[in-house]
C-alpha cells in the first residue's frame, strides 16, 4: 500500500499555475509524513494523500481574494489534517465520516476524503463541504489526484473567462460551475449512481439539477 503512487493530477495543477503565471507556494515535505493506512484523525490515511505529502508539506494555490485552494500543512512541525478534522468533527455528517485535507482560505468551504467509501486499493473519494448554515456536500472526485486534475481543468477555464480577464474577478465557481468536468470521472459517477454518497449529502433543490448533470454528462 505504501508503494509510490504517480500523481499526474498534482503535476498538471502545478504546471497550469506556472503556465498562466498564477501565484502558488509549495513547501517541502516533512521527514516522516503519514503512511498510507496509518491512523490519522481516527481514520486510515488515504494512500493518495500519503503520496501527496511525500511530495510536499503544504501548498497554496492563488493568493488573497483570488486564492482558490490551500492544501493543509502536514510536516514535522504540524499535522493540519488532524487539527482541522478534529476541530470540526461533530456527530453530524459529513464531518463525522470525513477527513479534511484542504480548504478555500477565509471561507468555510472544505475538501475532504471519505475513508469508509475507499475502493479495493484503499483510495478514498473526495467531497466538497459547504459548512455554512445549510450545510451540504457535493461528491467531486474518485480520489485526491483525480480531484487535483479536475481542479486544474477548472482553473484553465477560469483564467480564460471574460470577468477574470477584465478585472480578475472569479464568476465561475468550483465545483458548482463544473458538473461536466466532474462527470469525466466515471468511477465517481458510478459511485453517485449507486447511492454511495446518499447518507452524507444534504442537497436542496438547487443542487438536484447539478447532480443530475453530473450523472447524465
Amino acid at each position: 500500500m505504501n508503494a509510490e503512487i504517480p500523481l499526474p493530477g498534482l503535476d498538471r495543477l502545478i504546471e497550469v499555475y506556472r503556465k498562466h503565471g498564477l501565484p502558488m507556494k509549495i513547501w517541502p515535505p516533512g521527514r516522516t509524513p503519514p503512511l498510507a493506512g496509518e491512523l490519522v484523525a481516527g481514520h486510515p490515511f488515504d494512500p493518495v494523500l500519503a503520496a501527496v505529502y511525500r511530495r510536499l508539506g503544504r501548498a497554496d494555490f492563488g493568493e488573497k481574494l483570488l486564492r482558490e485552494l490551500d492544501l493543509d500543512q502536514v510536516d514535522d512541525q504540524l499535522n493540519g489534517v488532524v487539527l482541522r478534522t478534529e476541530g470540526l468533527r461533530d456527530k453530524e455528517e459529513p464531518f463525522h465520516s470525513s477527513v479534511i485535507f484542504a480548504s478555500v482560505p477565509e471561507l468555510a468551504y472544505y475538501y475532504a476524503v471519505v475513508p469508509r467509501l475507499a475502493d479495493e486499493r484503499g483510495r478514498q473519494p473526495v467531497i466538497y463541504i459547504d459548512a455554512y448554515m445549510d450545510r451540504y456536500v457535493l461528491p467531486i472526485a474518485s480520489d485526491v489526484d483525480r480531484f487535483l486534475d479536475t481542479f486544474s481543468r477548472y482553473i484553465e477555464i477560469l483564467v480564460k473567462s471574460d470577468d477574470y480577464l477584465l478585472d480578475g474577478i472569479r464568476e465561475i465557481e468550483f465545483p458548482e460551475s463544473a458538473p461536466e468536468l466532474i462527470a469525466q470521472d466515471r468511477r465517481l459517477v458510478e459511485m453517485i449512481v449507486a447511492g454511495r454518497f446518499d447518507s452524507i449529502m444534504n442537497l436542496g433543490d438547487e443542487y438536484q439539477d447539478w447532480l443530475a448533470r453530473v450523472k447524465s454528462a
